[in-house]
């Protein structure tokens, strides 16, 4: 299966869902674990700041060869 092992895309997502439903407090720093299961484990730090709508995501990121697209 080909799929992003960690996406920050998700990971604003989840941070601004949680913010929405009062389930962290309008400002931290919350530490996502995502693609373990696919074998391609990653670290994604969402931050939210509670002067700013924005939801900053931060990781980095391993190039993907071409020849498993």
């Amino acid at each position: 299966m080909v799929e992003d092992p960690a996406t920050g895309a998700a990971a604003a997502a989840f941070g601004h869902y949680l913010l929405a439903l009062d389930l962290v407090p309008p400002a931290a720093v919350l530490t996502l674990h995502q693609g373990a299961d696919l074998g391609r484990p990653g670290t994604l730090t969402v931050e939210l700041r509670a002067d700013d709508a924005r939801v900053r995501v931060s990781g980095t990121a391993v190039p993907i060869p071409d020849d498993v697209r």
